[in-house]
């Protein structure tokens, strides 16, 4: 029962809507409340969220190793442990050196526990046959964000912003730790051929040891690009439409369309894509984007397209995850996962951080026509990427 695909999923499908909507997404929730009390700038209280950022891309490639040494099951119970302490901290924060510490404390969590780790201990149990649940995973995690956002908000208005990061803390403690604890040990045999633990030998890697550093920077390029697309517009997309003249409803329900087929687009890959050449998957993904900006970036709102351009992003960012856990799989094995996602990751964690306040200089100073402009070509130079690597690999993997 504990090393069934159904409850391993579940369990970690949990784990992953609580962590991401706690650590990740609750602060765009209570950052108002926060800063209205203590009397901090929007711009201070995010700045402790960007810190977080910094802080998981330092020390990415040191989890990556963790991971390896100890596991899975070890890395995620202690991450929901550093989690709940550092969410703990938030609620009872006063003074700003606190507040900055909690986030550097949250920053290590999510290396845990997020997407990464999780998709190492997927690795982990299934070998090269963890495509699908890594898939599947991404649709739990899709949900973060629809389950906290709600709780945060009410949780708020209820007992105040100190008392809903102390119900975050509590569902990382009392949810994920057990969760997490249930989780098999490495080497664990799985029944049913589910697992690795048949002995069958792993085929040769596609990418050979000396075209790696290649292969890595190009995911990573690929998988930055799509995280500076996908933060700046996250905060900036809904006020640069208005300002180009979009009504404020209007701009918010056509952003909506976003998640919807951000999770519409992992549905489909996990019911049809099962044969689905891992190097059109990451084409398809950075090439969604293309074709979304470039009649934004040649004409503005007056286009048509924006409403597809909503669809095709949000289909696109949800490829992207699945691309990011499932192409370096293909490429280079299960030995060494964990640390060749710490590589991939560690730059897209930097430029997710400081992705924000690049867009808002340049709407700022260019307009929110070069904004679209710049995202436009971001969305070329990672299509290229993932261009690169199909033409330089795909021959091997046939």
């Amino acid at each position: 029962m504990l090393t069934s695909f159904p409850f391993i999923i579940t369990a970690l499908g949990i784990t992953q809507i609580v962590s991401w909507g706690t650590i990740f997404y609750g602060i765009s929730v209570l950052a108002k409340p926060m800063g209205d009390e203590l009397g901090w700038s929007h711009t201070f209280i995010f700045v402790g969220f960007s810190v977080s950022l910094l802080v998981g891309g330092i020390i990415s490639k040191a989890v990556g190793r963790f991971i390896e040494r100890r596991g899975g099951r070890i890395t995620l119970t202690l991450g929901s442990l550093v989690g709940s302490f550092g969410l703990a901290l938030l609620a009872f924060v006063s003074d700003p050196i606190v507040y900055m510490a909690a986030w550097i404390v949250l920053g290590i969590a999510a290396r845990l526990t997020l997407y990464d780790a999780a998709f190492a201990t997927l690795v982990e149990i299934y070998g090269l046959k963890a495509r699908r649940p890594i898939s599947v995973l991404t649709l739990f995690g899709g949900l973060a964000s629809t389950v906290f956002w709600p709780i945060c908000h009410y949780v708020n208005d209820a007992f105040g912003w100190r008392g809903a990061w102390l119900v975050c803390a509590l569902a990382v403690l009392v949810i994920c730790t057990p969760l997490h604890m249930l989780m098999p040990r490495p080497g664990t045999p799985i029944g049913n051929g589910e697992g690795n633990g048949n002995g069958e030998p792993d085929p040769e890697p596609i990418v050979p040891v000396a075209a790696r550093p290649f292969a890595i920077a190009m995911i990573a390029i690929a998988m930055a690009g799509n995280s500076f697309i996908t933060t700046a517009l996250s905060v900036h997309l809904i006020p640069q439409l208005v300002a180009m003249g979009v009504g404020m409803a209007t701009a918010v329900w056509i952003s909506s369309i976003r998640g919807v087929f951000q999770t519409l687009g992992r549905l489909i890959e996990i019911l049809f894509g099962r044969n689905l050449d891992p190097f059109l998957l990451a084409n398809i993904s950075t090439g969604a984007l293309v074709i979304a900006f470039a009649p934004l970036a040649a004409s503005g709102v007056e286009s048509p397209a924006l409403i597809a351009f909503n669809v095709l992003f949000g289909v696109s960012v949800g490829l992207a995850t699945i691309v990011k856990g499932a192409v370096p799989l293909v490429l280079f094995g299960r030995h060494g996962y964990a640390g060749v996602l710490a590589s991939i990751a560690t730059p897209g964690l930097i430029v997710t951080a400081a992705a924000p306040s690049a867009y808002a200089a340049v709407l700022d100073n260019f307009g929110p026509i070069a904004g679209f402009w710049l995202v436009f070509v971001v969305s070329v130079l990672s299509f290229g990427a993932t261009l690169a690597l199909a033409w330089r690999f795909r021959r091997r993997s046939t």
